[in-house]
């Protein structure tokens, strides 16, 4: 898609936050005031106890991270986590050697030298005067060893690096660390090596075209200036989900055959399973109260969670601020 790596913005619980360490950020601004959108995407399931849905998009943005009340209660009326994928630091730092081209390979080699040249271009045009001289060729020389699906879904938080310099999470990773701290029970619906097997089934040209559309979509001008990555998240704060999945599904690439396999690979085929382990979950242990945290773009359509566990006999009720009041701890079982 022209905008497919922001695709990963809303499916892919993963990000390798380490090439932020190895570079000091020029400046790093301090997060604006700001609040809370009123239209979160979550949902609740009915039951013995209550369970809870919640749309995720996997960025540092302090707006996404000023969470409403009503997501706070959810989680905290909960006794299980669950996310996409596992997210202690252990699991997230074996990611690093799953992303990585075999030896002797290099992204230049397989993307060509004119795509490599686009990167460090694209990457020095986002990052800005953000980064002092020279950062945006020692971070493109970092991505040299990843492999190409791995470079787009990087591509898209390039311009987080102040927010994750400063510390900030993208909002499943801070979702998690809350969990954690309060004592819950951890879990996910997909193991590491699963999610990575979706991308692993696109070969290296198909994986070059999807680097490609992203870089093309970077170098785009844009209108009010704001970036791909800044107007979605923008319709994510607005709560739209059927106008958020439009806006993406509607500037795919012209290449049929592939749009058509990286929504099967990356969404539709995920969602089945995820559905699969979420009625498990509520049917082994019924008296748990599970949070399930995923990308917002696994809810909506006839393929979405919503409408998976609702032909499975779940009642699914979306939730506003004016709900926060009527969650309430349950003991845990």
């Amino acid at each position: 898609m022209k905008r497919r790596q922001s695709l990963c913005l809303f499916t892919c619980g993963f990000s390798i936050v380490s090439l932020v360490i190895a570079i000091s950020l020029s400046a790093e601004t301090a997060p604006a005031q700001v609040r809370a959108t009123e239209k979160p995407f979550l949902w609740r399931i009915d039951g013995p106890v209550l369970s809870y849905l919640y749309g995720t998009v996997h960025v540092p943005d302090p707006r996404v991270l000023e969470l409403p009340e009503v997501v706070r209660r959810a989680l905290n009326a909960s006794d299980v986590f669950n996310g996409e994928i596992p997210l202690d630091a252990g699991t997230q730092a074996s990611m690093l050697s799953k992303v990585m081209l075999p030896a002797g390979q290099n992204l230049r080699s397989i993307i060509g030298e004119d795509v490599f040249a686009r990167l460090v271009r694209v990457v020095g045009n986002v990052l800005g005067g953000r980064v002092p001289p020279g950062a945006a060729d020692i971070l493109a020389v970092m991505l040299s060893p990843m492999k190409p699906w791995a470079v787009m879904s990087q591509v898209e938080l390039l311009e987080f690096l102040p927010d994750l310099s400063a510390g900030r999470q993208p909002l499943d990773a801070m979702l998690y660390g809350m969990a954690d701290q309060a004592g819950k029970m951890l879990g996910a619906l997909e193991t590491v090596d699963e999610q990575v097997a979706v991308f692993e089934g696109f070969s290296n040209e198909e994986q070059v075209r999807m680097l490609v559309s992203a870089l093309d979509d970077l170098e785009k001008p844009r209108q009010g200036g704001l970036s791909p990555t800044q107007e979605l998240v923008n319709l994510y704060l607005a709560g739209d989900l059927d106008r958020l999945a439009a806006e993406v599904h509607k500037q795919y690439p012209e290449d049929q055959a592939l749009n058509k396999k990286i929504v099967t690979r990356v969404v539709d085929e995920r969602n089945t399973k995820m559905a699969a382990k979420i009625a498990e979950l509520c049917a082994k242990k019924p008296a748990r109260s599970y949070f399930v945290a995923v990308g917002a773009l696994h809810y909506p359509g006839e393929t979405g969670l919503i409408n998976q566990l609702t032909k499975k006999g779940f009642k699914i009720t979306r939730l506003g601020p004016n709900d926060a009041a009527s969650i309430v701890r349950k003991p845990a079982a």
